[in-house]
């Protein structure tokens, strides 16, 4: 019925226009993403709002020199290019930077975690105004900055908090990148960000110079024979969570030449394991990576003196990707990461093949001492 739907409403589109098609938009990585061009209005479908959805969200993109359908005036509507933008994640953030569009950026949730020194100089002038904190919008101060558009995610399906902007006037879209499991099926959603600002040649240039970069790497490292093994994280309250072996970072750790201890699990996101589990398995592993925000190998042990007593631990190669944490807590790599799925991937590689990165310095990453 939806399939049907749709094919009705794009029908309805092409009634309303003499002008010719435009290209569709390529989209070879993501899996949560459509975006298809139908004369000049841009039809985005978001296939898994959230992790179990079945029920997909579309919106249409439509130029603001361009009047509304009226077949489509009761749907969700997004004039373009959007000119006034506020989003709810540092994520999200990527999509205006790579793009050059920070100008439109009027506010943010917790403006202290931003890290863009572009956006962090907008901030500083006042320009961007404080939505609330990390996930908690103040709906006033939305009211208040009336964005044109406001970029939001959900990891439940609940939209309550939407429905007073929708009721002003303010448009709201759903980004699911989180959900990808790989590392381009991620970066590639800065082809929304193009759609809708009006920069679609701009944002698949930018994508395709990153997919380059990523593959040349990746195959680089594709024939190595000797792979370091390596695990993840750390224990949170007696629950480590542990990247399942089909998530977009087991992925990363594949392409980067290493031999990921848990590759076997089929699990896209995080699995949870016992202190005991994966001391059993990776105390000899060769390599640790990602230690919440510790900064050295005392921090590590102080927080619990098991820590120490894995090999990577003793060796000293366990490496933080908080080499670019600003003092407020904020993160470029969760941040800028996952839009530089090429800078990533040769951090990793560095670490576990320096002979063959020897020209990289590490980015987001770094060794604690």
């Amino acid at each position: 019925m939806m399939a049907s739907c749709n094919s009705d409403q794009k029908e309805a589109v092409n009634k309303t226009s003499e002008q010719p098609k435009t290209a569709l938009v390529s989209l070879n990585y993501a899996e949560k993403l459509k975006i298809d061009h139908v004369q000049n209005i841009s039809i985005v479908q978001i296939t898994e709002p959230f992790k179990g959805a079945e029920t997909s969200l579309t919106y249409y993109l439509i130029p603001k020199d361009q009047e509304v359908p009226d077949s489509l005036r009761s749907t969700r509507i997004i004039r373009t290019p959007v000119e006034k933008f506020a989003c709810t994640s540092t994520t999200h953030l990527p999509g205006l930077t790579l793009l050059n569009s920070e100008s439109t950026l009027v506010g943010f949730p917790s403006l202290a975690l931003v890290s863009a020194p572009s956006i962090t100089t907008r901030i500083e002038a006042g320009e961007v105004a404080e939505l609330g904190k990390d996930y908690s919008l103040n709906t006033e101060v939305v009211l208040e900055v009336d964005p044109e558009l406001l970029m939001t995610f959900t990891m439940d399906g609940n939209y309550k908090h939407l429905s007073p902007l929708s009721k002003a006037g303010i448009a709201t879209i759903v980004n699911a990148d989180y959900l990808e499991t790989t590392p381009l099926g991620r970066a590639e959603w800065i082809k929304l960000f193009g759609a809708l600002f009006q920069k679609t040649e701009m944002a698949d240039s930018v994508f395709r110079s990153i997919e380059s970069e990523y593959n040349r790497v990746k195959e680089l490292l594709s024939t190595v024979e000797k792979k370091p093994t390596t695990f993840n994280g750390m224990d949170y309250n007696g629950v480590w969570y542990m990247p399942g072996g089909n998530s977009w970072m087991a992925k990363f750790l594949s392409h980067a030449g290493a031999d990921y201890l848990w590759k076997e699990n089929t699990e896209t996101g995080s699995i949870e394991l016992g202190f005991e589990a994966v001391y059993d398995r990776a105390v000899e592993a060769d390599i640790w990576l990602n230690v919440h925000s510790f900064n050295t190998l005392s921090e590590l042990e102080a927080a619990d003196e098991r820590y120490s007593k894995f090999k990577a631990y003793e060796k000293g190669m366990v490496f933080n990707s908080n080499a670019r944490a600003n003092e407020n807590g904020g993160d470029d790599y969760y941040e800028a990461g996952f839009s530089r799925p090429d800078l990533v991937l040769k951090d990793l590689a560095k670490i576990f093949h320096p002979e063959i990165m020897a020209e990289h310095d590490l980015y987001f990453y770094k060794q604690l001492k």
